[in-house]
This record gives C-alpha cells, sequence and structure tokens, in this order.
C-alpha cells in the first residue's frame, strides 16, 4: 500500500497509542472529582496543559480542549461574534478557508454580521493589500488560515498579525490544523490557534483551541467543569496526554523532518511537471507536504479509482469538501474551472519513502496514456 493523502489523516504513532492505553489503564478516575485519584488525573492533564502553555507562551487556561478543530473553528468564530457584538459586526476570512471557518460565517452573515473575504495574489497568498484596505475599526475578527489543506500554502501570519495588531477591537485567529507538525510558524501575534492531533500521528475526534491572551469569548458548550471557562464537558485524560505526547514528537524532529519531506517534494514536482497533460498548482509558497496538480483532458475520478486498484491513495480535494464541487483552492489561484474540477492532491510525510514516489509516478505515467 502506498498512502499518499496525509494531509486528510494519518496513522496514529505506536508511542502515542501505547501512552493513551497506559493513561486510560493507568488515570480511570473523573479529574473533576475531590478524591485522591481524581486529583491525580488532573495533575497530569495540568501537566499537559502547562507544557503546551508554555510552547505557546500563554497560560494554562488558555488551552482549550475540543473535540476537533471545526469544534474549535466554530467556538472562536461565534465566541467572538457572540461576545464582541457591541464592538462591531465585521469579519474578515480568506478565500480558501477550510468549511468550518465558511459555515459558521455565512450563519453569523444571515444574523447581521458583514463577511468580508480576502482573495489569493498571484502566488496564491491573501492579497496583503486588499486587507489592509478592508480591515477597520468595525472589524472583531481576522481569520486567516495558516496552511491551506488543498494546496499547502503557507500564509505570512507573520505580517498578517502585525497588521491586524494595530486595530485594537480585532481578534486575530489562524486555523494551524495543517501548519503544527510541519511547518515552525511565529504566533506572538496570534490571537487564537486551531490544530488537532490526527494531522500529526496523534489520536482522531480530539481537537484544541488556544486563546494565548485570555481573550474573553461566549462558549459553543455551556455545562459542568472543566479545564477552562470557556468550554464545558469533563475533560478525558488519557487524550489529553496522549495529545502531548504526539505533540513533543512531531515538533521535536520538525526541522530534520522538513528537510526530508522537501527532497521528496522537489523530485515529485520535478518529475510531474515533465508530464504534458499534468499543471501543477501548488505554488512555491506551498509547504513540501503537499502537492496539488491538475490533470488536463483527463477523468480524474477514474485516474483515482485506478490508482486505488493499485493500492495506491490520495485525494481530490479536501476531506471535508462537498460532494463533487471543484477544488476552491485552485480555482481562487488559477481562474480556471477546469483546473479546479480536476485535481488531485497529493500528501506525503516523513514516512513516505522515495520508492513509493517512483511507483506512484510510474504507475501514473502509465495511466494517463
Amino acid at each position: 500500500m502506498i498512502y499518499l493523502d496525509y494531509a486528510a489523516n494519518t496513522p496514529v504513532d505506536d508511542r502515542v497509542l501505547n501512552t493513551f492505553i497506559e493513561a486510560t489503564k493507568k488515570y480511570m478516575a473523573n479529574p473533576n472529582s475531590s478524591h485522591y485519584i481524581g486529583k491525580k488525573a488532573k495533575e497530569i492533564i495540568d501537566e499537559s496543559s502547562e507544557y503546551l502553555a508554555d510552547y505557546f507562551n500563554c497560560k494554562k487556561n488558555g488551552i482549550i480542549y475540543t473535540s476537533g478543530s471545526s469544534e474549535s473553528n466554530n467556538l472562536v468564530i461565534k465566541g467572538i461574534a457572540e461576545k464582541n457584538r457591541n464592538k462591531g459586526n465585521k469579519i474578515i476570512i480568506s478565500a480558501v478557508e477550510h468549511s468550518s471557518i465558511v459555515a459558521p460565517c455565512n450563519y453569523l452573515s444571515s444574523k447581521g454580521y458583514e463577511i468580508s473575504v480576502i482573495p489569493l495574489d498571484e502566488n496564491g497568498l491573501v492579497d496583503l493589500k486588499i486587507l489592509k484596505k478592508e480591515i477597520d475599526e468595525n472589524t472583531i475578527l481576522t481569520s486567516i488560515n495558516a496552511v491551506d489543506s488543498e494546496l499547502g500554502t503557507r500564509q505570512p501570519i507573520e505580517e498578517i498579525g502585525k497588521i491586524v495588531k494595530k486595530y485594537p477591537n480585532c481578534v486575530f485567529h489562524t486555523d494551524a490544523t495543517q501548519a503544527i507538525g510541519k511547518v515552525d510558524i511565529d504566533y506572538k501575534d496570534v490571537d487564537f490557534i486551531t490544530f488537532a492531533p490526527h494531522k500529526f500521528f496523534g489520536l482522531n475526534g480530539f481537537g484544541v483551541l488556544i486563546n494565548r491572551n485570555n481573550i474573553k469569548i461566549t462558549p459553543l458548550i455551556h455545562g459542568g467543569k472543566s479545564t477552562t471557562i470557556f468550554r464545558s464537558g469533563t475533560p478525558v485524560t488519557a487524550n489529553v496526554i496522549a495529545l502531548k505526547k504526539a505533540f513533543e514528537l512531531a515538533t521535536e524532529n520538525l526541522e530534520d523532518r522538513y528537510k526530508y519531506i522537501s527532497n521528496l517534494n522537489k523530485e515529485l514536482r520535478e518529475k510531474l511537471s515533465k508530464i504534458k497533460c499534468i499543471h501543477i498548482n501548488s505554488p512555491k509558497s506551498s509547504i513540501p507536504n503537499t502537492l496539488n496538480i491538475s490533470l488536463i483532458g483527463k477523468d480524474t475520478k477514474s485516474i483515482l479509482k485506478e490508482l486505488e486498484k493499485n493500492e495506491i491513495y490520495v485525494s481530490t480535494t479536501t476531506a471535508c469538501a462537498l460532494g463533487d464541487a471543484p477544488s476552491k483552492s485552485v480555482l481562487a489561484i488559477t481562474n480556471d474551472k477546469s483546473l479546479a474540477s480536476n485535481t488531485i492532491r497529493i500528501s506525503i510525510s516523513h514516512l513516505t519513502k522515495k520508492s513509493e514516489i517512483d511507483k506512484f509516478i510510474n504507475i501514473l505515467k502509465s495511466l494517463l496514456k
């Protein structure tokens, strides 16, 4: 089997899974309980929260555990809108945000909020000139993803943060789900950060929202005691500990993994660019983990089925895209619906072997003939 869909989901690392199993057995008690073993469970959760807080330079109660990135994104967008409705009603997003950003913004639009969508420039980056024109005193939230899920474009988060910082009523959020564990970004001017461990060899069904500056937001879920006031629900001790383990493993070898993946990506680009019917969509500003291509004049669905018969697994658009809709990221950067409707997203990791890349290219060549 050749798996080239790591942007959608990664296999859990054995060390992370073993950590989860051991923690499940050892810390059986409810961390909200007042007895000894309940307090021990809370202590180990606090240790993990303090580790993340130290990494992101925030306070422990700014680590919000959720069910995944979709909940985290909904929480920050709706939570900021609800809490700051007296300060303004404008929200800024990019043209290539995940559906869990777009959908709550559409919902807020129906409630009277103004949603401004910033287009991309010719390099696939958020057009900063237009952003500077659109942001104003009425803007309460700017949400720009750190890395695009379809093209892999690494957005200039540091520059955007400096722009947003000039507007005290505006909060800056980035969906870093495709960035954490893949690329190093300076988040010092970011207020909220979303990510999920299943993108960096952790467990599914879990997510995090980092509230770096203790900004007040209205919770989506109200109820009992949790790790913060921003999201109710009994924290799952084993999930939190396993998240810390996955995060440690992903960040400690980040530079070495990045170099290895960059070399694989370079080979992919060079060999695929020589095939006439292939158009490479991912710009040079993309991280090496993701390479998006279009098949010109070919039936992409049939090609994907044939690849699957050869036990090669890639995707067309992001796994959360609706139906047969064209890639909005490719459409945003090429303005070509044909290219956007015939995409293949190849996403690799440090587990990908050169021999797998070679086999994929050889089989793809034969199928395109």
